[in-house]
């Protein structure tokens, strides 16, 4: 069983190197992937000086104990980096980022004082009375902060791809291509495996001794593996998405410029005559010209259409209209789709065909979409219909 779990380890260190060394060479998304890469490559360190511990860090070589003890510091932080990178670009790593990377930091000089730097019989003794459930009151808060810190990364990870929903329904009208629910995926990935060291670090605080929690430990370790598989070869399978959290950046408010004459529409803020003049011209000139049938149509577009900035048409549609852009253009194709369903002379006429000429561009968004607006499937929707009318005209 050792063998059989020592192999699929050896197996996921082998591809997490492989696979970090294909995300830092990729050019789309560089920053992201190079933090990814970094990610990815760090729990691969962390699966091999796990491995060497376990064949001869015990036995013969004692100076292979404890190679890997900070960096689990790293994962939370890295994660979390890699989320914002891709959700709001930055063409270049950022200095102020390397601030996520103290914990690691200060760990490793804990670790050195207290550890590395001892002799090797030393280190043999620390890890058995550590086996033994003898843990330095020091070393029990530094378990209990990394849990803390890496549950905080992840928590902060979720709200990053919050914002970043919330941004692309502003901005785009089909979502098919970039929304982020494979990378949502994977931070729960994460998380479940961190959901396991918290309950480990919660028994070894009760009293628990590590040895008796091999079975845990061998949880993480084959989750970490897992989770090397995920986040790369889901994050090789995507789109580049460096191009389209930027283009949505648009209907986000600027900084304050020097006061200047601007035509109505192009003031940083309406008043609310103002926005209630360019919501009843939007709404005209989507029901009159059917903007909505047009599968790409993007803030910008619109925005252009009416003679008004992205942020402005933002704030309008928010406020006035009370929808999202991508809410508020997929309304008007559900009515109309819905009203090509109902309508007897397009029976002959398949949903998908309805459905992009309504103006949605994917399968995705209309049945996700249309089953949120209507409660139904557009098939669903069309039987409905079908059968009601069958029915008025048998009792009429």
């Amino acid at each position: 069983m050792l063998d059989l779990l020592n192999s699929v380890i050896l197996l996921g260190m082998v591809q997490g190197a492989a696979l970090a060394a294909v995300l830092a060479a990729r050019k789309k998304d560089r920053v992201a992937n190079r933090i990814l890469a970094a990610l990815v490559g760090a729990i691969s360190l962390m699966l091999l000086f796990g491995l060497l511990q376990r064949r001869w860090g015990l036995t013969s070589n004692p100076h292979l104990l404890g190679l890997g003890i900070p960096l689990p510091f790293l994962l939370g932080p890295l994660l979390y980096l890699y989320v914002v990178a891709l959700t709001r670009p930055a063409a270049r790593f950022e200095a102020r980022w390397l601030v996520h990377g103290l914990p690691f930091a200060v760990d490793v000089l804990y670790t050195s004082q207290i550890f590395y730097l001892r002799s090797g019989t030393e280190k043999l003794a620390l890890v058995e009375a550590y086996r033994a459930g003898q843990i330095p009151p020091s070393l029990r808060l530094v378990e209990v902060l990394l849990v803390v810190q890496a549950m905080s990364y992840l928590v902060a990870s979720f709200f990053a791809l919050r914002r970043y929903a919330r941004k692309i329904e502003g901005y785009f009208s089909d979502l098919a291509r970039i929304d982020l629910r494979w990378l949502m995926a994977m931070v729960l990935a994460h998380a479940t495996v961190w959901s396991i060291v918290t309950a480990t670090t919660l028994l070894r605080t009760a009293g628990f001794a590590p040895a008796s929690l091999e079975g845990f430990s061998q949880a993480i370790q084959l989750g970490s593996a897992a989770v090397v598989f995920l986040t790369g070869y889901m994050s090789l399978w995507q789109p580049a998405l460096f191009e389209k959290a930027q283009a949505a950046r648009v209907a986000e408010p600027e900084p304050e410029a020097a006061p200047r004459p601007l035509p109505k529409y192009q003031r940083n803020r309406l008043d609310d005559d103002d926005a209630a003049e360019l919501a009843r011209k939007l709404k005209a000139r989507m029901e009159d010209g059917k903007l909505y049938r047009d599968a790409t149509l993007t803030l910008q577009m619109l925005a252009d259409e009416v003679g008004a900035t992205p942020h402005m048409l933002s704030q309008v549609l928010n406020l006035q209209v009370g929808k999202s852009f991508f809410v508020f253009v997929n309304s008007y194709r559900a009515e109309a789709l819905m009203a090509a369903l109902a309508d007897p002379s397009q029976r002959h006429r398949g949903v998908l065909e309805l459905a992009l000429e309504a103006g949605f561009n994917s399968k995705s968004t209309l049945n996700s979409f249309f089953k949120r607006y209507t409660g139904r499937t557009p098939s669903e929707f069309r039987l409905l219909r079908a059968t009601a009318k069958t029915a008025g005209i048998s009792t009429s």
